[in-house]
């Protein structure tokens, strides 16, 4: 008989009672641990290709072909400035990305000078609500002190809204072509405004962004049939999370668990569990990792909530949404195994193709990618996922 059954076999009930404990405290304390890591290392995988595609102009690709390993030419501010908000973040916990985040900075500052400037200006036309809205949160990171640039930047967004009319979706002339666009960018604008509220004490941006939630609601009622839409509801949820965290309460957590049990209705398909897509009801457009991530971001923030709030129903709702959805990015991310295919393999791992058929990388694809990734591992961390 091998010693440790032996030893088992005739020791005193009390000790095997004892090893049987500890050896469950000791799983107990390293599970949270050890499942969380391989989300850390997911999350790594992307940032590592976010740095190294980093392109001779200071720029990253927008949307890259693994397959030729090559670059389209257009660059899209938007997807500039979301890579951006990621690279200024991860410098406070990784000082070796720091100059990939400035270079990038700099030469969005020398292609797009329009971002730092007046909205009276010519070149700023060409600037939209959302950009100026992302711009502000950048420069929030950058600086030690969130002062003085970032200040005027949101001084100059706040001098924008209109109780009556909101934001427009363009700021110089104000103008708003797009309903759709207006309403998206509201939830930027409302999300920078607070977490420069939150850096700076700044009680003229909280009011502002109360005020641009409050014409959400007003205009965009959740209760009323046709307004979700998957496109627009994480950023509106983002923006009312970010109410709740710096105030302790919002007026609008009923509009965020709205949005949020709608988000796990798309979550019906069969043949792709977790992705954020239904054949049935609107046709809210063809599915892709954009969507799935950023909807899995809004399932986070609505979590952390409801457990604030002690709503076991919707922890359940939304942890088992979650898990689904993060075993989907995953299956989306690019692993050496499946690109030895790729005439250059190494351009492709870690970065997470745009829909399942579809081999392309987009930017934003990735970073919100890498933003799931990493949320997951720390609310595993803490015991809320």
């Amino acid at each position: 008989m091998p010693r440790a059954n032996y030893f088992l076999k005739n020791a005193p009930g009390s000790i095997i009672a004892l090893l049987f404990l500890t050896s469950c405290i000791a799983v107990d304390v390293q599970s949270p641990y050890l499942t969380a890591r391989p989300y850390q290392q997911y999350a790594a995988k992307a940032d590592a290709w976010l740095l190294q595609s980093q392109q001779a102009s200071g720029l990253l690709p927008y949307y890259f072909q693994p397959s030729t390993a090559s670059a389209e030419p257009k660059n899209y501010r938007l997807g500039q400035l979301i890579a951006a908000e990621r690279l200024a973040r991860l410098t406070k916990a990784r000082s070796r990305v720091s100059t990939a985040s400035k270079t990038q900075i700099n030469a969005m500052r020398a292609i797009w000078p329009a971002l730092s400037s007046e909205y009276t200006t010519d070149a700023s036309r060409q600037i939209n609500l959302g950009e100026r809205a992302l711009w502000l949160r950048i420069l929030l990171l950058e600086q030690d002190s969130p002062e003085q640039p970032a200040d005027h930047q949101a001084a100059s967004l706040r001098s924008r809204f209109s109780a009556q009319a909101g934001f427009h979706e363009q700021l110089n002339p104000a103008s708003t072509d797009s309903r759709f666009l207006q309403r998206l960018f509201t939830g930027h604008a409302a999300l920078a405004l607070f977490e420069h509220a939150g850096a700076t004490n700044n009680a003229d941006s909280l009011k502002i962004a109360d005020a641009a939630l409050n014409w959400l609601d007003a205009h965009y009622s959740m209760q009323e049939k046709g307004n979700f839409h998957p496109t627009l509801a994480p950023w509106h949820t983002f923006a009312i999370a970010a109410q709740y965290q710096l105030n302790g309460a919002s007026p609008h957590l009923a509009t965020l668990f709205s949005m949020s049990d709608q988000l796990i209705h798309l979550q019906s398909e069969p043949e792709f569990p977790g992705r954020f897509f239904t054949e049935k009801g609107p046709n809210f457009g063809s599915p892709n990792v954009v969507r799935d991530a950023l909807s899995t971001l809004a399932l986070m923030a609505s979590l952390d909530i409801a457990i604030d709030l002690g709503d076991r129903k919707r922890q359940k709702q939304y942890r088992k949404a979650i898990w689904l959805a993060l075993d989907n990015l995953r299956s989306l991310q690019y692993d050496h195994g499946v690109v030895t295919n790729f005439d250059q393999p190494m351009k492709a791992v870690g970065a997470l193709r745009f829909r399942h058929n579809d081999e392309r990388i987009r930017l934003d694809g990735v970073v919100f990618g890498a933003d799931v990734f990493e949320r997951a591992a720390i609310m595993i961390q803490n015991g809320r996922l």
